[in-house]
């Protein structure tokens, strides 16, 4: 008897285990502003710049990109980004 209730007692827990699903918050947009953008193609840096998307989404001066209200912005003044390193 022992051994079915354990048994029917191992079902249902992996069953319930197995029924649970893990929710993620959505991450929020990162934005970098004033960072100076080095494309790697010889062409100048382009300074004061702002940069959308944890994988680049937008760029352009900054001012004229659209920033999400719930993102997540870092004032990078005298940074630098290389993209695709």
């Amino acid at each position: 008897m022992r051994k079915i209730l354990a048994l029917l007692g191992n079902v249902f827990l992996s069953g319930s285990l197995s029924a649970q699903t893990t929710i993620t918050p959505p991450e929020r947009p990162l934005v970098l502003m004033h960072i100076t953008v080095i494309d790697a193609t010889g062409a100048p840096s382009r300074p004061d710049m702002t940069v959308k998307g944890n994988r680049i989404a937008a760029v352009g001066r900054t001012g004229r990109v659209r920033v999400p209200p719930d993102a997540q912005v870092i004032h990078a003044g005298g940074k630098f980004l290389i993209p695709g390193l």
